[in-house]
């Protein structure tokens, strides 16, 4: 929609809304300048966001500083890794449809001229995304950072290896309560996002990728000096974004999705980074052509290169070190759309060309002549358990193993599974079915990964594998497959299991099924235990409005 403020500031007729910024000690110079909206996702629940406020001040100076006046408002974050096992998780997903519908309806009532949006987190950075693409606007997204990484006798870990001894090794009696303790106090040494390739880094990343932010921020230390001078010069380059009218679709182009799609690919990235690009094409109007099928294309062609955690032993702020994003795209230079503009007001080849070297470890960050692997970090998975596709992240998987064949073990709703795991009822071999616990069925699809993390930290990491409609955090290594489609709340092929039913999944020729295709023709399927539960709120919609995975999990 968009309101120029020029237009709508100006003249006798614009006196009411003077009037009403005047009210909080705006001027007359003020308002004669384009109203920059500076949406801050600043709270106290997230470390991923605390930092954001310092980020926030700068990025306001670098707006007055070039001629145009910033207006911040607040909107909500979250940490999904809080609910982890818990009801609470379904509401995780949901952030990214609140935050999307929040940010659209305070610019449109209020007039801005352009819009940088203060990010970190999960579902936070693809909610902005998505409001930029709905909005339209001069756009700019400035980055948290990432969290630096924590240590405990000279050996570096992160949120994610304390979740695995919490949730296996602490019951099984490997680790003492007291260990567990010292681990806690130093597994997030500062704000940001958790250093490993969990979904906050890798759609900070993805969101670099996609030239929406400036060149090299998606990765700096959220407590460096670097990242303050980044948000000012972000505060700069709106104002300049504005003057040249160089809008969000015009540098979220199909071709810069297809680069965002690649760095996923290269990064090794979360399986939730494919309903978040689903999501965003299907705003862009690209659903079209960006499928699962076409990011399937893309996967087989697209070398993974990055070895930072859940995938290898490194953490973000190795990569940093090896100088982020830009060495990657570099790396993949040949294949990425190098013509396209971002938000640096050069093209992605010019930005590339500006950059200085870096001393790359390549234990960190691959060389395209010998990467991790040939094909990218991210599966599509298809067959009779999963006709609509299925997403595998075989960079956090072990790959002299890339196959497994068990009996299933179904599981009506996480909480479940979780029992099972807790009173040693899962066997090696066996297949973990947790369904119902997609967009419609869960409702909100919820992130499963306690599931995942007990499997792992109880050892059986490399012997049970875990497949279910709803979605794996960032931080989940293992056999698992998530995202399966169609949902069983909506009589797909995951409600006709049963126990001891034989599932094969093979990860090199792309295909999950059930070994007897009777089942699906001789049973009737199994009805969601979830379907009398009363629902309020954003769960309600998800319950009514819930979209399939492979279309991004919107509520349509």
């Amino acid at each position: 929609m968009g309101y120029p403020t020029k237009k709508y500031m100006t003249g006798v007729e614009g006196a009411h809304r003077r009037a009403v910024y005047k009210a909080m000690g705006f001027t007359d110079e003020d308002l004669s300048r384009p109203l920059i909206a500076v949406v801050n996702s600043w709270g106290e629940v997230c470390p991923g966001h605390y930092g954001l406020n310092m980020l926030t001040a700068k990025v306001k100076e670098g707006v007055w500083q070039s001629g145009a006046t910033p207006v911040e408002f607040g909107v909500i974050s979250q940490c999904g890794t809080l609910t982890l096992g818990l009801d609470g998780i379904r509401y995780d997903l949901s952030t990214r449809e609140v935050m999307s519908f929040e940010i659209e309806t305070i610019v449109n009532s209020q007039m801005f001229d352009g819009i940088v949006f203060m990010t970190a987190c999960d579902k936070v950075v693809p909610g902005m995304l998505i409001a930029a693409a709905r909005l339209n606007l001069p756009s700019i997204v400035v980055c948290a950072g990432t969290m630096a990484t924590g240590e405990l006798d000279g050996v570096s870990f992160s949120l994610s290896d304390l979740d695995e001894q919490v949730m296996g090794s602490y019951p099984a009696g490997k680790i003492t309560a007291q260990q567990i303790r010292r681990m806690e106090d130093q597994a997030c040494p500062s704000w940001g996002a958790c250093p490993l390739m969990g979904t906050a880094n890798t759609m900070q990343c993805l969101a670099e990728a996609l030239g929406m932010c400036l060149p090299g921020t998606s990765t700096m230390l959220s407590t460096s000096s670097e990242i303050l001078r980044a948000a000012k010069h972000a505060g700069n380059k709106i104002a300049e974004l504005v003057e040249k009218d160089i809008r969000a679709r015009d540098v979220m182009t199909r071709d810069a999705m297809d680069n965002m799609i690649m760095m996923m690919m290269a990064l090794g990235g979360s399986t939730n980074s494919v309903v978040h690009i689903l999501s965003l094409a299907k705003e862009l109007g690209y659903d079209d052509t960006i499928t699962l099928d076409y990011i399937s294309e893309i996967s087989r062609r697209t070398p993974c290169l990055v070895n930072v955690k859940p995938n290898g032993p490194y953490h973000q702020t190795d990569f940093e070190k090896c100088g982020g994003m830009p060495v990657v795209m570099n790396e993949l230079r040949g294949s990425l759309h190098t013509d396209v503009l971002t938000v640096s007001g050069q093209t992605l080849a010019d930005n590339l060309d500006a950059e200085e070297p870096h001393t790359i470890d390549r234990n960190v960050v691959y060389s395209v002549d010998n990467p991790i692997s040939v094909d990218g970090g991210i599966a599509v998975l298809r067959g009779n358990l999963a006709p609509g596709g299925a997403i595998l992240r075989q960079s956090a998987r072990y790959r002299e193993n890339l196959a497994h064949t068990g009996p299933a073990r179904v599981f009506d709703c996480q909480e479940d599974a979780l029992e099972a795991l807790a009173q040693g009822k899962i066997n090696r071999g066996d297949v973990m079915v947790v369904r119902f616990e997609g967009p419609k069925g869960g409702p909100g699809m919820p992130d499963i990964y306690a599931v995942q993390a007990s499997v792992c930290g109880m050892g059986l990491d490399k012997d049970v594998a875990v497949i279910t409609d709803a979605r794996f955090s960032g931080f989940a290594r293992g056999f698992g497959v998530c995202q399966m489609t169609p949902e069983a709340a909506g009589g797909g092929p995951l409600a006709y299991l049963r126990d001891g039913d034989m599932i094969a999944i093979d990860v090199t020729n792309r295909s999950i099924n059930a070994l007897d295709e009777s089942i699906f023709t001789t049973r009737q399927p199994a009805p969601n235990p979830k379907d009398a539960k009363e629902y309020r709120g954003i769960l309600s919609l998800y319950k009514k409005y819930g979209g399939p995975a492979n279309q991004g999990a919107r509520l349509d």
